[in-house]
């Protein structure tokens, strides 16, 4: 069985699991290094994984299934309260191609839709075409500007109300 859900106050240990192993797994991905993340205190973690389980600025879910095998968090912007941005999306190599990145993004957009936003933005390395093609499929577009290090930023509206599309049913992985 697999589920996707919030990460819970005091589930601190699943979520350094789970990002540990998405820096280890796919350093390239993101800004942090994994060498970082080791050190830091278990303090640390709680305070950010408690964070991300409640509240309404901002949010961390994760995908269940014999083990954490993915994840997505999505920060409320602090000089736009309307606008949330992606962060960590990471799905293990052994279910990606299958639904759980979509179901990662729906229930993380579900959440947003919710809870007062109305745009959400994520940054994607340039040459990750898979992540690109996965985000666009759901409904984001590339902005105009260059990011500068060879990201892409890339938008979406949180319902179809507010402009944006509705997404697909199913899904990918980046």
């Amino acid at each position: 069985m697999r589920i996707t859900r919030r990460l819970k106050p005091g589930e601190w240990q699943l979520y350094r699991a789970v990002r540990l192993e998405a820096l280890r797994e796919s350093p390239g991905a993101f800004l942090s290094r994994y060498e970082d993340a080791l050190g830091r205190s278990d303090e640390s973690w709680a305070k950010q994984a408690d964070s991300g389980a409640a509240g309404s600025d901002r949010a961390t879910f994760v995908t269940i299934a014999d083990g954490a095998v993915g994840v997505v968090s999505l920060y409320r912007d602090e000089d736009e309260a309307e606008v949330g941005e992606l962060l960590q999306m990471w799905v293990a190599p052994e279910v990606r191609g299958g639904t759980v990145a979509g179901e990662l993004l729906m229930a993380v957009l579900g959440w947003a839709e919710g809870n007062g936003f109305a745009l959400v933005k994520a940054e994607v390395m340039g040459r990750n075409a898979r992540a690109l093609r996965f985000y666009e499929k759901f409904g984001f577009l590339r902005c105009s500007g260059d990011r500068g290090g060879g990201g892409v930023l890339l938008s979406r509206r949180v319902t179809a109300g507010c402009g944006g599309g509705a997404a697909p049913e199913g899904g990918s992985n980046k």
